[in-house]
């Protein structure tokens, strides 16, 4: 989809860290935006600046856990701009702690929020874009669901699952005008569920495994729409090389994701508990 001037955007957790980046990236291309996350308030800050960027947005407070809530966010989208023409699946939350401490309630909640959400709007979007012949679906993953880190299976495990289903998104609805992204960003420094981490713990993480800054993945989110992208790894340095290497030599990449994560979501986990 190269222009996106006048179309519409329907982002979830859009009221802080990347998703609000990701609605100044949309709203600089001239789309209108459809802002949902659980937080009216924040929400409906967020909302008015982009109306200041010069685009429509409206504030839908939903909750991507519930069903309903995920329905009457398409509804009044369509209902409001007759189309949506991306879907920004952003809303997530992390889970970062021993496996064998960590509370079911979590695991559920953690699924709940980052996957079945993102396969329930989307399953409910869908219908109107088939309609149309045109729209993009771009699923927020993580590095985390290339190759999962120790002290975050349930976290990556939902971000591999978002991966998969964009692959076959864009298997299943090739050449009909309807395509899928996967972004895939490092560790945000200014926003996402790194800089979270890093207040919690009291320090990044080590030099060699990088970072991303928010704005490189708005910008990620735009190229893919625009390009069509399969993924895209939002990071420096490049983790593309690294994670090939994982999967032609697993053994290999199990000890480098384990040697440099492992002490930095381990105090992550501690410091929830």
């Amino acid at each position: 989809m190269k222009n996106l001037n006048g179309r519409c955007a329907v982002i979830t957790g859009a009221s802080a860290g990347l998703g609000v980046r990701v609605a100044r990236a949309l709203a600089r291309e001239g789309m209108n935006l459809v802002l949902a996350a659980r937080s009216a308030q924040s929400l409906e800050a967020v909302a008015a600046e982009m109306r200041g960027l010069g685009v429509k947005a409206i504030a839908i407070p939903t909750d991507v856990s519930d069903d309903s809530q995920l329905q009457g966010l398409v509804d009044r989208a369509i209902a409001e701009f007759g189309a949506i023409d991306v879907l920004v699946n952003n809303a997530g939350i992390e889970a970062f702690r021993s496996y064998h401490e960590i509370d079911p309630a979590d695991i559920h909640r953690t699924i709940d929020v980052n996957l079945t959400g993102t396969l329930i709007l989307t399953r409910l979007t869908l219908p109107h874009m088939v309609k149309t012949g045109r729209g993009h679906i771009v699923n927020m993953a993580s590095i985390a669901g290339k190759q999962g880190p120790a002290y975050g299976a349930a976290y990556g495990a939902t971000k591999a699952g978002m991966i998969a289903f964009t692959q076959s998104l864009r298997c299943e609805y090739h050449g009909t005008g309807i395509s899928a992204t996967a972004i895939c960003p490092g560790f945000a420094s200014d926003g996402g569920v790194y800089e979270v981490i890093r207040k919690r713990v009291g320090r990044g993480t080590p030099w060699y495994v990088g970072s991303t800054t928010a704005e490189a993945v708005a910008r990620a989110v735009v190229k893919g729409i625009k390009q069509d992208r399969p993924d895209l790894i939002v990071n420096f340095p490049a983790l593309r090389p690294i994670f090939t290497l994982c999967q032609m030599f697993p053994r290999i990449g199990e000890w480098i994701v384990r040697s440099t994560t492992l002490r930095f979501l381990k105090r992550a986990g501690k410091r929830t508990s």
